[in-house]
């Protein structure tokens, strides 16, 4: 009877058959290369989640201030140094019915003063400047909203 054996099932010198597939050096550098690539993966996630969050905090400031922005502007001329002093300078802005509850605290400053570019002026500076409280390195300063307001008075100087 003939032997039906492939040149890769014959037997070695010691009689026993040769074996393919991967050595064990092979495997571990196999597996230190996956590892180098999936760590990598891993710390992309991480630094994007990162900036997001903080793109989001960005947003919410913006939305802040320009709420801000619109009572200020809906206000009467002359009541508006009674406003701004009673507005609160901090304010919590988020979904705390959330799962992950997302409640931030924003340090909300609102400056009213005259216009210093212009004499006899009945012209005011609105200046609302919302930042994160607790802004970590990816929330980079804070949102700043200018406003002019001037008084119906036309013909005086």
């Amino acid at each position: 009877m003939e032997d039906s054996r492939t040149d890769n099932n014959r037997p070695a010198r010691g009689g026993a058959p040769r074996q393919e597939g991967f050595t064990i050096l092979e495997t571990v550098v196999a597996l230190l290369i996956m590892m180098v690539v999936g760590f990598g993966a891993v710390s992309l996630f991480v630094f994007s989640m990162n900036y997001n969050s903080g793109a989001a905090d960005r947003a919410r400031a913006l939305a802040l201030a320009q709420q801000r922005m619109e009572i200020l502007r809906g206000t009467d001329y002359s009541n508006l140094s009674t406003v701004v002093s009673a507005m609160p300078t901090s304010e919590n802005v988020g979904s705390p019915n959330t799962p992950d509850n997302d409640q931030r605290t924003f340090n909300v400053t609102t400056t009213l003063a005259d216009d210093a570019n212009v004499q006899n002026s009945h012209q005011k500076v609105i200046i609302v400047t919302v930042t994160p409280a607790d802004a970590g390195r990816w929330t980079s300063g804070g949102v700043t909203l200018r406003c002019y307001r001037s008084e119906n008075v036309m013909g005086t100087n």
